[in-house]
């Protein structure tokens, strides 16, 4: 008795819903597999199988309100009512969807092929070495360096002023005569204003002038926002700042770096009391006059200090048998 009570119970279950069946096909009469229908009003529904088929139960004798959606078509919105127990079809093809969109223009801006090639600068803290900056990573394009706590190198067997150097279409002079290294200071570039290196080993153009080397042709950001960045470690720090007016007009960035080579010059063959000390300080400042005219500003200041106290040098010499 128990079990037929419970069965008699089941159609009173039943009446209180409908159906929403159908098949859905494209514009070329193919099954859309994987369509979806939603009742929006109860949060519910159901996807077309591989034939196109679907089959949504929805509550009955209640306004409803219907989604059929599939992407690159258009969506299918639509309201029903149904009665208890009924079964309503919905067979529909659906239609690709078109949608106007404003213009677009598309610009493409590179540069004339030449012989000077672009260096990507993300990798310059990758590169351990004493001097670090951007003439580390020169190495990679064929120069060679006499010493690693320098930042001089030489193209072709050339010698260091033989190189030409641009910051910004300015050319670098550095008429400096250094020992092995110990005595140089800072680069003249600051690789944390640095937005992109191109570098050409020869056969470069007539505008960075006669030099027989090689150019390296720096370019310093252009800063549209305010962003800032420091660093310290033992052999000194680093910190820098950059920002723009709210027209961006005025652009400004500006470095400040310490450097000490103290701990590399105690393991020469030299010993004696160390205290090299070198600080630089740049700035580079632009100002857009009009929409052609730029007036813009690039200062360096630095100030190194080599001072060693020489106590005793041992060297040895001879060959591996007979030192």
């Amino acid at each position: 008795m128990i079990v037929l009570c419970i069965k008699s119970l089941l159609p009173v279950f039943s009446q209180n819903d409908a159906y929403i069946r159908g098949i859905l096909t494209d514009e070329n009469k193919l099954p859309v597999i994987g369509a979806n229908i939603i009742d929006l009003t109860h949060k519910s529904g159901t996807v077309s199988g591989t034939t196109g088929f679907f089959e949504l139960k929805v509550p009955a004798l209640t306004n409803i309100t219907i989604e059929i959606s599939y992407l690159g078509y258009n969506k299918l919105v639509f309201s029903v009512n149904l009665n208890p127990g009924q079964i309503m079809e919905i067979n529909r093809q659906l239609e690709p969807a078109t949608e106007m969109i404003n213009e677009v223009i598309i610009e493409s801006k590179f540069e004339k092929a030449g012989s000077l090639e672009r260096i990507n600068i993300k990798s310059i803290d990758r590169i351990p070495t004493p001097a670090g900056g951007i003439e580390s990573m020169l190495i990679t394009q064929g120069v060679s360096a006499r010493n690693e706590m320098s930042s001089q190198y030489s193209v072709r067997g050339g010698n260091f002023d033989e190189n030409l150097v641009y910051i910004n279409d300015i050319e670098i002079f550095r008429p400096l005569t250094i020992r092995s290294g110990q005595q140089e200071g800072l680069s003249i570039i600051n690789a944390a204003m640095v937005s992109s290196v191109q570098f050409s080993a020869g056969g470069f153009e007539a505008q960075f002038g006669d030099k027989m080397s090689s150019v390296l042709d720096i370019k310093y950001k252009r800063p549209s926002a305010f962003k800032g960045s420091a660093m310290a470690s033992l052999l000194g720090a680093s910190l820098h700042l950059e920002g723009a007016s709210n027209n961006r007009r005025f652009t400004h960035i500006s470095g400040l770096r310490y450097k000490t080579n103290q701990y590399l010059l105690n393991s020469l063959q030299t010993k004696g009391d160390y205290k090299p000390k070198y600080l630089d300080f740049q700035s580079f400042l632009t100002y857009d006059l009009t929409k052609k005219i730029e007036l813009s500003f690039l200062g360096n200041v630095a100030l190194n200090h080599y001072t060693v106290i020489p106590e005793t040098r041992e060297t040895a010499f001879g060959t591996y048998q007979t030192p």
